[in-house]
């Protein structure tokens, strides 16, 4: 094998069982971007891993789901390797609302009898998750965060051994409001949020985050963009991706050696840079300006045919007319509004810019 190689390959070439081989970061990777996956269970139901590698699921199982083609490519690696492959799930839920505006999974994996591990889902395809996600810019906590916390309160009693509760983008951002919000801390062994969305500044002076803070492993890429939204983050370590820009949020990119994944120093100029400029943003105006921004925005994309992201790409020659025929019925106040926000954003974004570069434009 190659000194560097993504998640795919290593749960291809890494067949030791936990009990030879102890988990480590990839693992927690690896069961995060599982929690992507719509499975055919009830949130009573026992089944190995291996049990669900069946062709009649795959159809929904990888519906709408985080880089599907990656996704399938790791399942098949998972269900062969005698590391993954007898892994115990339960406790799966999946929870949607546009009344709340809630986007919530989760679901528990039994790695062997001293190791279980909690999985939180991340933003899936659906406008719906997208619209939770831009919520956190002036609600706390949203929907999710909440349902995330109960939910870990009632499954951590049926759970054997040490206990990890990790999540890719917001599903990390939800293991940490999850694990703030328990009083059985002590079974909580480590909190994994890879790419996971910060928290208002307020949270991390709190006695809640204090008391996990120690616990949590952050990894983000070094062109890291979601897992640097809002102003203020946990401690993290950045890791190097074979992706570019914002793409390399996509998990399947990050590079692994042996065990664990290759480290680099700092972060790209451009993460710095769309970081600066949002963390300004959000700055500037208040949590009800935020909120009339993002549902406006909202309200403009989110047509009665569309309800992924993939739809709304394939159909945007179609619906940009619509859009643009909505921005023109807005109320002149609104209307107003929503281009006086966008100019400020595009001031921000340039001022931003580091000042040698500016003054080279010019």
């Amino acid at each position: 094998m190659n000194e560097e190689y993504t998640i795919v390959q290593y749960a291809q070439e890494n067949l030791e069982p936990f009990d030879a081989v102890p988990f480590n970061e990839v693992d927690s990777l690896i069961l995060s971007c599982l929690a992507y996956l719509r499975l055919p269970l009830q949130p009573g139901n026992h089944v190995l891993l291996k049990e669900l590698y069946e062709a009649e699921y795959f159809p929904a199982m990888f519906h709408n789901v985080y880089s599907a083609s990656h996704s399938k490519d790791l399942f098949a690696a998972l269900c062969a390797s005698p590391r993954f492959r007898n892994i115990e799930i339960f406790h799966y839920i999946q929870d949607s609302s546009e009344e709340t505006t809630k986007q919530f999974s989760a679901l528990c994996f039994q790695c062997n009898e001293n190791i279980a591990y909690i999985a939180f889902r991340g933003t899936d395809a659906t406008l719906l998750g997208w619209k939770e996600d831009f919520n956190m810019a002036f609600t706390y906590p949203v929907a999710s965060q909440y349902e995330a916390a109960n939910y870990l309160q009632e499954v951590i009693p049926s759970l054997k051994g040490k206990i990890l509760v990790g999540g890719h983008s917001k599903g990390g951002n939800l293991a940490v409001y999850a694990c703030m919000h328990q009083n059985a801390i002590d079974r909580i062994d480590c909190i994994y949020t890879h790419d996971g969305p910060g928290f208002p500044k307020a949270i991390f002076q709190s006695p809640a985050y204090q008391k996990i803070a120690s616990k949590i492993r952050k990894t983000v890429p070094q062109s890291c963009v979601i897992g640097m939204i809002l102003e203020y983050q946990e401690n993290y370590e950045i890791i190097k991706s074979n992706r570019f820009s914002v793409w390399q949020h996509d998990p399947y990119s990050w590079l692994v050696a042996k065990d664990h994944f290759i480290r680099i120093n700092q972060l790209s100029y451009n993460a710095l840079y769309v970081n600066t400029t949002t963390n300004a943003w959000l700055a500037n105006i208040t949590p009800k300006e935020r909120e009339r921004f993002i549902e406006t925005l909202y309200s403009l994309i989110s047509q009665e045919d569309i309800k992924t992201s993939a739809q709304f790409k394939k159909n945007l020659p179609k619906n940009l007319p619509k859009i643009i025929q909505a921005a023109k019925d807005l109320n002149p106040d609104t209307k107003h509004f929503l281009h006086h926000t966008l100019q400020q954003l595009a001031k921000l974004s340039v001022s931003s810019l580091p000042k040698t570069f500016r003054e080279k434009t010019k």
